[in-house]
């Protein structure tokens, strides 16, 4: 049983899946090893009632809402957060603008609320720090007594710990704020990746001998501007490691510029291939260096092959 939709409420799923129905509930931001022990978790489940599994979440933070202007930035939007969870193994994903009419149900009448929503609802899996209801005064032991008392399999992953300490998306956020990439990839369970189409540049990196392909990425959180090791892949397949910066290009833009990768493929490769256009992907693998102004574009090119002589350095393959 494979549904593989995204549905923008939990009434839609109820109406669609008359079946048990195994609720994977969180925000999810970012999709890191934690929220994977709960995805997991609720997969094996499913198997066990031969039903579907779907993973409950939010195109926004719930912070939005509950206390405007102070809610992190998200590390994944929503189609790429949806993509992510389905790449887990649930067989759909709920994508349930949070609202207050969610906010304001008590928590002894959520497992309630849930299935009236969703009347073939067999179970829900959660993280061991889940908090829901109003106030969010419900947690995940208080989750297991309601939940049993309705006739519903409460499951609770246990926290998936990193350097000694729980794995979260706050902690992802800063740590790649703070140009921690390794320790990012760590918590995340796979490369930080940013994609998206390449635009036309002003052709300085031919001149000065190190031509890029450029990327414009403004997620919500952003990496840490500065130098980084990277992976390039194409969508024909081929994959090839590159020196990327990333930011605003102080040298040689102005201010109020947007934030961009400037990605120099290293090997021999046929930037003529490429164009403007093009989707690209880029895995970022290890940070080299934060991102300055230079005095002159002759510095600019002394260091450029410096990151690139490092980048090599670190490439395996290469």
């Amino acid at each position: 049983m494979n549904a593989s939709t995204v549905f923008s409420s939990l009434a839609e799923l109820g109406k669609r899946e008359p079946g048990p129905v195994l609720l994977a509930i969180g925000m999810f931001d970012g999709v890191h090893r934690g929220h994977r022990a709960v995805l997991d978790l609720a997969v094996n489940e499913g198997k066990a009632h031969d039903g579907l599994v779907a993973a409950l979440t939010f195109p926004e933070h719930p912070a939005k809402s509950l206390r405007p202007g102070k809610e992190p930035p998200l590390l994944m939007d929503p189609s790429t957060k949806s993509e992510a969870l389905l790449a887990c193994g649930v067989d759909c994903v709920v994508m349930k603008p949070f609202d207050e009419s969610l906010s304001e149900v008590p928590p002894g009448e959520f497992p309630s609320y849930l299935k009236k929503k969703i009347p073939g609802m067999v179970g829900i899996c959660v993280g061991e720090n889940f908090h829901f209801g109003k106030d969010r005064e419900g947690d995940a032991d208080f989750l297991k007594e309601i939940g049993s008392e309705k006739g519903l399999g409460i499951c609770v992953a246990d926290g998936v710990l990193e350097g000694g300490k729980p794995v979260s998306s706050s902690r992802i956020r800063e740590a790649l704020a703070g140009g921690e990439i390794k320790s990012v990839n760590r918590m995340l369970g796979f490369s930080y990746r940013g994609d998206g189409l390449v635009v036309s540049g002003n052709r300085l990196g031919r001149e000065i001998g190190f031509p890029t392909l450029n990327l414009p990425w403004s997620p919500e959180a952003r990496p840490a501007f500065g130098v980084y090791l990277v992976k390039a892949s194409f969508p024909d397949g081929k994959t090839v490691h590159g020196v990327a910066n990333y930011g605003v290009r102080p040298t040689v833009e102005d201010d109020g510029v947007e934030p961009l990768f400037e990605v120099h493929l290293l090997g021999q490769e046929d930037y003529s291939a490429r164009q403007p256009g093009d989707r690209l992907y880029l895995d970022l693998l290890s940070f080299l260096r934060p991102e300055k102004k230079f005095e002159s574009l002759d510095a600019l090119k002394s260091q450029i092959a410096r990151d690139k002589a490092e980048a090599v350095r670190l490439a395996p393959g290469i």
